[in-house]
């Protein structure tokens, strides 16, 4: 508000008729009253009348003057000064209407924001910038979200409850009015670390108002105006008119809240209404889909013809793993299509037990949903046939026990195995991963790798039995090296009987067969072993392989400090050179008469003489061993 009153037209008329004269000054508020009048007689006729308008403007004005009638002059003061003050408050009730239509017609509370603090510094003569603060209590902080006339790193002073001016007012609910730098920082009582930085770092105004924006008895923040000039103020009317002017933010702010919400709560209807109409989209194509699968899965006979009776329906190319060795692929299928293929998962009570591979084709999703209801048809098939296969597995074990009781020469076809002239039995050993499936895949695996397929494979619980038949020795030897070849590709321990050609004595070939492939799994070696070349080690069939170390360890054992491995080494070659002392020093590239001083020390380590029969024997059998049973030198006798 000006506080020129010198200019006004009652006292400007009033100079002019009169020739009076008269000065005033602004000094500080002494009353809270509206307009307040008071007049006093000076020396030498001189009048003063001190107007107080300091709850409009903060200030008081004084006028001194001298005439004839001070009544006179008096009464136009007073009149002058609250026309004053009425023009000011018509102005600012006029600036809150037009601030208010602003606020009614929209529903956006950022511009709702905006506007009003863009006006508040027109309203409000003294106000040089301002803040709105609202509180997140998500983070637990009042949060600047919008602001005039102050840098941008303010946008960063975030504060507590209870923290600095704006915290204590959102607390209290109470308003605050501030005039003067000392005031100000007197005010800020409690603060943090981060926010007493922040402040060192800025300016101090010289006035300040802050007020809580209030809705429904809910406080949503506060607003404060800052005046930086040295000779700003802000008056209790100020203050009043913050607070309408707060009051205009929390309704319109909580309304433009209220239409988002209905906003959104449409939005969410609508969604709710299109995802409800899609549900009812795909359920109608699942069951269309599950219709449509059920009657190929329950027409068609065989894997092959129901997975092409699929690729044709759907036109799409894939291909089909199982853990038992099945695989199918369609016409159009290529292995370049793997690498960028779509994979689903087979599952059966909760075990994986195939995959698909599907070249991507249109829509992923609609292939994952397609090939998701053919794993499920998959699953209960394969749990079908895997109740069958374990029933032809227990009738397959029982005939093979019926041939190795049997006295009968008349032994009929059963299982597509044929009893031919020439028999053997192989055994390996059950897959470690203790799924009941894995019997079956290597079952599987071994009988595809057998050239001659006139064989009978079942497994028990001490293994996987496979019993070959032919009508020649050569057949078999076919069988035995193809199916060695399969055992040490698939890590298998598998022993083979001796070739026979009598069937009554089948359940010694299975011993033959179990001790060959105990032997395999004692050495750690995958692949396949004739019993007739386990020699020696038939002695230790029931020997485990620590045991069996020990034993040739023990007889080496002077020879296992790591300062004699060059003696240990000399006779592992001389052993298996059979004794050849040019051969052994040729192979080891040393002077036969160093390889005679060696020979010597070793008899002397181990009290044992090579040219003793039965001392060379049990040299030689340790050294055999230690060949079959240990993974390379040996230097410490506990080594297991």
């Amino acid at each position: 508000m000006q506080t020129d009153f010198l200019s006004h037209p009652l006292i400007r008329d009033l100079r002019q008729v009169t020739g009076l004269t008269m000065t005033h000054r602004d000094v500080a508020a002494r009353s809270d009253a509206a307009v307040l009048i008071s007049t006093e007689r000076c020396d030498a006729g001189h009048s003063t009348v001190i107007a107080d308008h300091s709850y409009h403007t903060g200030k008081i004005t004084e006028f001194t003057f001298s005439a004839p009638n001070p009544a006179a002059v008096c009464a136009a003061i007073q009149a002058a000064v609250q026309a004053a003050v009425a023009d000011h408050q018509g102005r600012m009730i006029s600036m809150l209407a037009s601030i208010n239509a602003e606020v009614i017609n929209s529903l956006d509370g950022t511009e709702i924001v905006r506007n009003v603090l863009h006006e508040v510094r027109h309203v409000l003569g003294a106000c040089d910038s301002g803040v709105l603060r609202l509180y997140d209590e998500k983070s637990g902080f009042l949060l600047p979200v919008a602001q005039e006339g102050l840098p941008e790193e303010y946008r960063q002073y975030r504060l507590l409850p209870n923290e600095s001016i704006s915290g204590e007012v959102f607390s209290t609910q109470r308003a605050a009015l501030l005039n003067g730098r000392a005031d100000i920082i007197a005010a800020h009582r409690v603060m943090r670390p981060e926010s007493q930085s922040f402040m060192e770092r800025s300016d101090i105004a010289n006035a300040l108002m802050c007020v809580p924006v209030v809705t429904e008895g809910k406080c949503l923040g506060t607003l404060t105006t800052l005046c930086f000039s040295p000779e700003g103020r802000f008056a209790p009317f100020d203050l009043a008119i913050l607070q309408s002017l707060a009051a205009q933010i929390a309704i319109g702010y909580r309304r433009s809240q209220s239409y988002q919400e209905a906003l959104a709560t449409s939005r969410h209807l609508e969604e709710t209404r299109e995802a409800l109409t899609r549900k009812n989209h795909d359920l109608d194509r699942a069951v269309s889909l599950h219709e449509a699968l059920l009657h190929i899965f329950a027409s068609e006979t065989g894997l092959a013809a129901q997975l092409d009776a699929v690729a044709r329906l759907y036109r799409v190319e894939f291909r089909f793993e199982s853990v038992l060795g099945l695989a199918h692929r369609t016409s159009g299928w290529r292995d370049a299509d793997e690498a960028h293929a779509l994979t689903q998962t087979v599952e059966a009570a909760g075990i994986a037990v195939g995959r698909f591979l599907v070249r991507i084709k249109g829509d992923p999703g609609v292939l994952r949903a397609l090939f998701g209801t053919v794993a499920a048809f998959m699953a209960l098939d394969f749990m079908r046939n895997l109740s069958q296969l374990d029933l032809l597995n227990a009738r397959k074990g029982a005939w093979f026990d019926q041939l190795t009781s049997s006295r009968d020469d008349r032994r009929p076809t059963q299982f597509g195995f044929h009893p031919d002239r020439h028999i053997q039995v192989m055994m390996a050993d059950l897959p470690d991963d203790g799924s009941v499936f894995g019997p079956y895949r290597v079952l599987s695996a071994l009988q595809e790798a057998l050239p001659i397929r006139n064989v009978l494979a079942f497994h028990r619980d001490e293994g996987i039995v496979l019993t070959i038949s032919a009508s020649t020795a050569a057949a078999l030897e076919r069988n035995i090296v193809a199916a060695a070849k399969a055992a040490a590709d698939m890590g298998l321990h598998m022993g083979a009987s001796t070739a026979r050609e009598q069937f009554d004595n089948l359940d010694e070939a299975v011993t033959e067969a179990r001790q060959a492939a105990h032997a395999q799994q004692r050495r750690n070696q995958a692949g396949l072993l004739r019993y007739r070349d386990m020699g020696i080690e038939r002695l230790f069939t029931d020997r485990t392989r620590n045991e069996i170390l020990d034993f040739s360890r023990q007889i080496l054992a002077p020879l296992t400090q790591p300062r004699h491995r060059q003696l240990h080494q000399t006779l592992i070659r001389y052993v298996a050179e059979g004794k050849s002392a040019a051969r052994t020093a040729q192979a080891l590239n040393i002077h036969p008469n160093t390889l005679y001083q060696r020979l010597q020390r070793i008899e002397a380590l181990i009290s044992r003489s090579l040219s003793d029969p039965a001392d060379y024997t049990l040299l030689s059998l340790a050294c055999q061993l230690e060949a079959e049973y240990g993974a390379g030198p040996i230097f410490d006798p506990d080594t297991r």
